[in-house]
């Protein structure tokens, strides 16, 4: 990057700067603007399928990210966050123009980019598979297997790792409060036999997924502000007709652990009628709901969970949808697990071997330990 597109970049939009371990965007937050580095290094993260941020990009002074915001007005698909002091530019829509006609070197390459990213869109969308078949989804019940009033200490959750935002609902357009948790300073307590991640300062678990107290509306947090413009009318219907009547009848004699779980029940149908395919999501949050099953002590629930989790998530595994090395292996040490409880060894051997060739150094050293148990 030239002097010149410096200047000119210093005049179009004031720099900002963000100090090491700083989130500039977040994965699945909405974003209007797109960054150009001036100075330092940020690096680019998805979450896996258990939490965890893998790094796939790290970007230096001259590259930008974060311009499909200025575009499409979908959700962050990546946490972009500061390695080391960094100064960059904001490009939003006000001073897009202006952007365009006095650097053109970035334009140029900005239009590049996108290019690359549309013939990767086609060729992704040519793969997937028909979701346009018509399906039967049962009504939204609380499922008999969970009975309300657990009471469950909600845990505590360090301010430092805590961020909040106020946005829009994707459905109901009501401004609602955001939690999310700054994924890259938790500290890791342990790892489970089972993938569960424990960690010092929080329980992520609880943050998972974003409800709206206005219409109702509830999603995984990577997943809650994704939801396709098409489907918003149908959603509102589906929240008015069948997820209110059940969540007001059950407003009384709630816990807040009751409420969590609630949600999460809801995110699973909602998603079960707009994303039927995603199994991945689906067996995610079951299995986010198996842990929590434990945590209540709640033995009719847990392996009421647990029956899902490993049907959804064997579900993904055998049709290819998990492609990322860290969440395929995580998910396979979960599977391997599962499939233990229910004893069937051989199943869950398969699995075990998966998660061996893991990059987590983490989960290959659990499916190691749990490889042991083949030949007791």
């Amino acid at each position: 990057m030239t002097k010149d597109t410096v200047n000119e970049l210093r005049k179009i939009s004031t720099p900002k700067q963000f100090e090491k371990d700083e989130y500039i965007c977040h994965e699945g937050q909405p974003g209007e603007e797109m960054y150009i580095i001036l100075k330092g290094a940020i690096g680019v993260y998805l979450t896996s399928a258990i939490g965890t941020l893998t790094e796939v990009a790290r970007l230096e002074q001259g590259d930008f990210f974060g311009e499909m915001a200025l575009f499409d007005h979908l959700p962050r698909s990546a946490s972009c966050i500061a390695l080391e002091d960094s100064v960059c530019v904001a490009i939003n829509k006000s001073n897009l123009s202006g952007f365009l006609a006095n650097c053109p070197d970035m334009t140029e390459k900005i239009l590049e980019n996108l290019s690359a990213r549309i013939r990767k869109l086609n060729n992704d969308l040519y793969k997937l598979p028909n979701k346009n078949r018509e399906r039967s989804i049962a009504t939204f019940a609380i499922p008999v297997e969970y009975g309300f009033s657990h009471v469950v200490k909600e845990p505590y959750q360090d301010p430092k790792v805590v961020t909040q935002y106020a946005q829009r609902c994707p459905v109901c357009g009501q401004t609602i409060r955001v939690v999310d948790l700054k994924r890259n300073i938790m500290k890791v307590k342990k790892m489970d036999p089972d993938c569960r991640i424990e960690y010092f300062m929080c329980e992520p678990l609880w943050y998972d997924v974003i409800s709206c107290p206005h219409c109702y509306y509830t999603n995984h947090h990577l997943s809650f502000f994704k939801i396709n413009p098409m489907d918003r009318e149908r959603t509102r219907k589906l929240l008015k007709e069948q997820h209110a009547p059940v969540v007001e009848r059950k407003e009384v004699k709630r816990t807040p652990f009751d409420v969590l779980i609630m949600q999460y029940f809801q995110a699973i149908h909602i998603n079960e009628y707009l994303n039927a395919d995603d199994n991945a999501m689906l067996g995610t949050l079951w299995l986010n709901l198996y842990w929590l099953g434990k945590d209540s002590g709640d033995d009719k629930f847990t392996n009421y969970c647990a029956e899902n989790a490993l049907e959804k998530l064997q579900a993904a595994m055998e049709s290819g949808e998990i492609t990322e090395k860290v969440s395929a292996g995580s998910i396979a040490l979960s599977l391997a697990n599962l499939l233990l409880l229910k004893g069937q060894k051989k199943e869950a051997s398969h699995y075990c071997a998966l998660a061996l060739n893991c990059p987590d150094e983490r989960v290959a050293e659990q499916a190691l330990g749990l490889r042991a148990k083949f030949t007791e």
